[in-house]
């Protein structure tokens, strides 16, 4: 049976990406936005990315929030998108975006297209400047989404590293299996 207009109206409705929002109970400037679900069914090519940064100071922690709210509306309409979420801390000025892609052409799209382009384009200085400690950093997953702890060290570890826009470290690919590492 087809279905019609209205009917396909509210389908979409109801099956669209909704950010949530979990407070961070132990600190109350603190929260995480997620959207989709972390025990996604991930697929063979599936990539994962993240974007970290430290020490922001309030005017950078501003002007990031902003420029995530942006973002986040362009992931709510993306199809490759598996799962994402966004977290940030105001005492370390931290900020950390996390999201998980079917394969590296549609992140790498996402990246160099739209509102995500123009972001990195003219706010680059929110992560290259100051005293900011960047990281940046893809990798294949299997199986599962990395834990908050594990996404940490990896990215800390790993991760293209800048110092106040300095680079400091280029990014190295993590060992296949970080499961078995611990």
């Amino acid at each position: 049976m087809a279905l019609n207009a209205i009917e396909k109206k509210y389908m979409g409705v109801f099956s669209m990406k909704v950010w949530l929002k979990h407070p961070d109970p132990n600190n109350k400037y603190g929260a995480k936005f997620t959207l989709g679900d972390r025990e996604v069914q991930l697929t063979e090519t599936a990539i994962i990315s993240v974007t970290r940064g430290e020490k922001f100071n309030i005017f950078r922690i501003i002007i990031n929030g902003i420029i995530n709210e942006i973002v986040k509306k362009q992931l709510t309409k993306n199809e490759s998108l598996l799962y994402a979420e966004l977290s940030g801390e105001l005492q370390g000025g931290i900020g950390q975006t996390v999201t998980v892609w079917k394969d590296g052409k549609s992140m790498n799209h996402f990246k160099t297209k739209g509102v995500h382009k123009f972001a990195m384009r003219f706010f680059g200085w929110v992560f290259y400047s100051g005293k900011v400690q960047a990281y940046f950093l893809t990798w294949r997953i299997s199986n599962q989404i990395p834990n908050d702890i594990e996404i940490e060290e990896v990215i800390k570890k790993y991760g293209r590293h800048f110092d106040g826009g300095k680079l400091v470290r280029q990014a190295q690919q993590p060992p296949k299996i970080l499961k078995e590492m611990k």
